[in-house]
């Protein structure tokens, strides 16, 4: 059974400026859950949560709680490494929010997600030129044929899947990641 007794958060969370997820400019913010967009072509990976814990059985998106003094961008990229056991570069922030406690406290909470890049081999993710190089349609393979890395979920999580938005338009996603989507669209390659 899927959770949803937070299905109203939206309805009390107040949209901030994007771009200023930095400790500094929120001295007062009591805690802040950094999350990531990490796109394999026009596919999204996205994590189901482990059944029985907040959220349990929804889809989300890499990310979680930043350690005391942990600057956002810093607490995405070290989620997704616990998370998935990928490895990237932080991009620019697409979503802010600030929510109050999901839990009944009596605080308030930022709520942001980053663009990331994966790292996919020795140079980072990067060609001889420092150019990123896209990975394939199916989100398994780089248009060279060369494997991508496998990610590989840590207790949080049941299951993983690199989506397309018609099939994130189908998943029991968690709140915060259809706020998102709602504003983010994949990459084109114009």
């Amino acid at each position: 059974m899927i959770d949803d007794r937070h299905h109203d958060r939206p309805a009390m969370s107040r949209r901030e400026s994007a771009g200023r997820a930095r400790l500094s400019e929120w001295p007062e913010a009591d805690g802040w859950v950094c999350n990531v967009l990490l796109w394999r072509g026009d596919r999204l990976l996205v994590l189901r949560r482990a059944p029985g814990g907040y959220l349990g059985g929804q889809w989300d998106l890499p990310g979680g709680k930043s350690e005391p003094g942990e600057e956002p961008s810093a607490a995405a990229l070290r989620e997704l490494m616990e998370e998935t056991g990928l490895t990237g570069t932080i991009g620019p922030e697409v979503a802010h929010w600030s929510n109050p406690d999901t839990k009944g406290g009596d605080f308030r909470f930022h709520i942001v997600t980053f663009e990331a890049f994966e790292h996919d081999d020795a140079d980072g993710g990067t060609g001889a030129d420092g150019a990123a190089e896209s990975t394939g349609v199916d989100g398994t393979a780089k248009p060279d044929g060369h494997a991508l890395p496998e990610v590989v979920l840590n207790r949080e999580h049941s299951d993983y899947m690199w989506a397309t938005r018609e099939q994130l338009a189908e998943l029991p996603l968690a709140w915060h990641v259809d706020r998102v989507l709602g504003l983010r669209q994949p990459p084109t390659d114009e």
